[in-house]
């Protein structure tokens, strides 16, 4: 799907070395995806960009994504 590709890419492009992976959806959610993240990364600041990046997805294709951030 286009918009999930979007996201992706958008965030493998700001943060490399991150892990991206579907996960099981949540209650109204979409898509859930588990992001794995390198502990030189902040999980606050990637999950505020994960959110911006969601609120782009979402508004152009009508959908909802929940990112879950972790450190591996």
């Amino acid at each position: 799907m286009e918009a999930v590709s979007k996201f992706v890419d958008a965030l493998h492009h700001i943060y490399s070395g991150i892990e991206i992976k579907p996960s099981p959806n949540y209650e109204d959610e979409d898509f859930t995806f588990k992001i794995t993240i390198p502990k030189n990364l902040s999980i606050d600041e990637v999950l505020e960009t994960c959110h911006k990046e969601c609120i782009k997805v979402e508004d152009e294709y009508d959908l909802f994504i929940l990112p879950n951030v972790t450190y591996a």
